[in-house]
């Protein structure tokens, strides 16, 4: 008895979807990245990077 080929998991139309989906989760997540650093800049004040040590 032999057995049957196994499907191809993803097709070429597959990986190109997801890796365009993974592509903009990528820049969202940096995006989100930039504005709690700028967030958080504004809530701290410009004084904390000319902070005496």
């Amino acid at each position: 008895m032999t057995k049957p080929p196994a499907p191809i998991p993803f097709g070429k139309e597959d990986m190109a979807r997801r890796r365009k989906r993974a592509l903009a989760m990528a820049l969202v997540l940096a995006a989100l990245v930039v504005v709690f650093f700028v967030t958080t800049l504004v809530h701290l004040g410009g004084g904390v990077v000319n902070r005496s040590m």
